[in-house]
């Protein structure tokens, strides 16, 4: 991945549907937490983006709308669950930028710090189509050397990482019943938000619906879940200087190393098409024209860690 992006500098062209929710909940979650109105900025990224999404509505679905229902029920589900501890100004998107070796950076951007349950979090928001495992939280690279960033920024002690959860499926609207033609009142995966913009585009009463919209805010605790991790010091120890090594690997091998560590974690991997084709003989040229684009690297701080978690 370090390879291919930052020494040949290859975007794809198409991003994929789970990145894009992900960066569009992250801006409109920071404009909540700056006390400005998350729906102006929907609008803004639908005005500016939106005909692209349509255009891909295969990878896409309806992404505009989906996001709009989702983070209704999202803010109105915690209201008033987590007070965010200020930073520089701004309570959200705290940046920091620490040299671990002589000319080697390792620059950032940290969700949020709130207070929750009497004690201090530092929150990770993370949306999710298959809800990740305590396995993966425990050997997060991402919070141990996040909470070495928060004492070099003078955070004061904190307690543990809030991991926020917010699930990307689109949600379901009712069906029809094939015998009756009647529309069914059978529990489905969504959100009152979706139901009563269903019941609004349908022209339907709401009082006729009362079950579904019930279903629908039981179902909230599903599509948005928060698990508190208490800190473990020796497992961020032992990560951090990991994260050194490999941060000081790929500054000395820089356009030199370009292994294929090949495994699960590939899945979700920009590069993987690359990879794949380059394993079994594939016509990588076709690939590289078809789905990927060359990013302009000429205005990059070089003595920056370009290292990804």
């Amino acid at each position: 991945m370090y390879h291919n992006k930052f020494v040949l500098g290859l975007q794809r062209i198409k991003r994929k549907r789970p990145l894009v929710f992900g960066t569009i909940i992250h801006k409109i979650i920071e404009t909540q937490l700056e006390g400005k109105n998350w729906e102006k900025v929907l609008k803004k990224i639908d005005l500016k983006e939106g005909a692209m999404f349509r255009k891909e509505r295969e990878m896409y679905g309806n992404l505009i709308e989906d996001i709009r229902d989702i983070m209704k029920d999202y803010f109105d589900y915690w209201e008033g669950s987590t007070k965010p501890i200020p930073h520089g100004g701004r309570n959200s998107e705290h940046e920091f930028r620490i040299e671990l070796d002589d000319g080697l950076w390792f620059t950032g951007k940290i969700d949020a710090v709130v207070k929750s349950k009497g004690m201090r979090w530092l929150m990770e928001h993370k949306s999710f189509s298959r809800m990740p495992s305590e396995d993966e939280r425990w050997r997060s690279v991402q919070a141990a050397v996040y909470f070495r960033a928060l004492e070099e920024m003078g955070f004061k002690k904190i307690d543990g990482v809030l991991w926020d959860y917010i699930s990307s499926k689109p949600c379901n609207v009712p069906g029809e019943l094939t015998a009756t033609g009647k529309v069914s009142q059978a529990r489905i995966d969504s959100l009152p938000s979706r139901i009563e913009r269903w019941i609004k585009d349908e022209g339907k009463k709401r009082k006729e619906f009362t079950k579904l919209l019930t279903d629908a805010a039981a179902n909230r605790r599903n599509r948005f879940i928060r698990v508190y991790s208490p800190v473990k010091p020796r497992i961020v120890d032992n990560i951090w200087d990991d994260f050194v090594d490999t941060a000081q690997e790929m500054r000395d091998f820089h356009g030199k190393k370009k292994d294929q560590n090949i495994g699960r974690h590939c899945s979700w991997c920009d590069y993987q098409p690359l990879c794949k084709a380059e394993a079994t003989g594939s016509d990588l040229d076709w690939i590289l024209k078809r789905e990927y684009q060359t990013e302009d690297l000429s205005h990059k701080d070089d003595d920056k860690d370009r290292s990804e978690d």
